[in-house]
């Protein structure tokens, strides 16, 4: 009987040494990727005692206590995912993970120790801190606002852009006069597109069938203004160049060639007339400079809400 039961505890300490063996990353990362935490966690602990282990592992071991609210658990693993020299991509999720861990344990400065160095690893979902349970105690902090303005600008680098915003003056809803007149040609709506990268121009013409709408932006290439229209009739389109801010207003300076192969300069400017108005002055030359004919000269007033 002795002998029997003996022979029937040794087969199962053989059995649990075999299924060690078989335990392996593979397996332990395909229970964390089914979110079968409790048994991704024996799996990387059984794994992790043979083997020294990557970043990713213990980070993904630190992931699943994290998913079973055993916070210090997860923030240990996490430490263990830092020593092991974690690529930056990496290091943003384990750091962003930290935040997450510490602001739940009411943690607040390590909390923001890691946040900080999540934004400067390039962390960009402010999404993620505006809205997760686990960092509602790092939203009633004071400091929390400069930490997600950082995170927003990293995930729309434009509107962190000192160039970038030069233009945002034009930005609203307007009613367009012939300068000078009462005489209405147009209203136009201004947006903020593309993360800020972009200024959107949505034209309407009134007393005829025309519209248009331009993308103003600064050109990576030549680190100036652009804007490129385009109008209703097929016919108008048009590239302004060389765009810069300065003396209050946005100057395009460029040479344009009609479809008849004409060569003729450009001014094109948006005179910044304080917040509820603006002049946009248009004027070409074919002399080389020498006169000028305006084209068209209209004054942009707000519309009021």
């Amino acid at each position: 009987m002795r002998a029997a039961l003996l022979f029937n505890l040794l087969m199962a300490c053989t059995i649990v040494l075999a299924q060690d063996r078989n335990v392996t990353i593979a397996t332990a990362d395909s229970l964390f990727l089914s979110q079968r935490w409790n048994e991704a966690i024996t799996a990387y602990e059984k794994v992790l005692k043979k083997d020294q282990g990557t970043a990713l592992s213990w980070n993904r071991l630190g992931f699943s206590y994290h998913n079973l609210s055993n916070y210090d658990k997860a923030l240990g693993n996490y430490e263990k995912a830092l020593s092991n020299k974690p690529t930056p991509a990496l290091e943003t999720v384990i750091q962003s993970r930290m935040v997450r861990a510490y602001a739940a344990k009411n943690s607040l400065d390590k909390s923001f120790a890691s946040l900080d160095r999540a934004i400067i690893l390039g962390y960009s979902n402010f999404s993620e801190l505006d809205e997760h349970k686990e960092l509602e105690n790092l939203r009633k902090d004071t400091r929390f606002k400069d930490y997600r303005q950082r995170a927003y600008v990293n995930a729309y680098p434009c509107m962190g852009n000192e160039q970038a915003r030069q233009f945002d003056f034009w930005v609203g809803e307007w009613d367009a006069y012939v300068t000078g007149t009462n005489n209405l040609a147009g209203h136009s709506k201004i947006e903020i597109a593309s993360g800020g990268c972009m200024i959107l121009e949505n034209w309407t013409s009134v007393g005829g069938p025309f519209s248009g709408k331009s993308m103003n932006f600064v050109d990576p290439a030549s680190g100036k203004w652009k804007q490129v229209w385009v109008g209703s009739n097929g016919l108008n389109v048009s590239e302004f160049l060389n765009g810069e801010y300065r003396e209050e207003a946005m100057r395009f300076e460029c040479e344009m060639t009609n479809p008849q192969g004409v060569k003729s300069q450009v001014h094109f400017y948006f005179f910044n007339q304080g917040a509820d108005q603006i002049r946009q002055f248009h004027e070409t030359s074919a002399d080389g400079g020498k006169t000028w004919v305006t084209t068209y000269d209209f004054t942009y007033k707000r519309k009021k809400s």
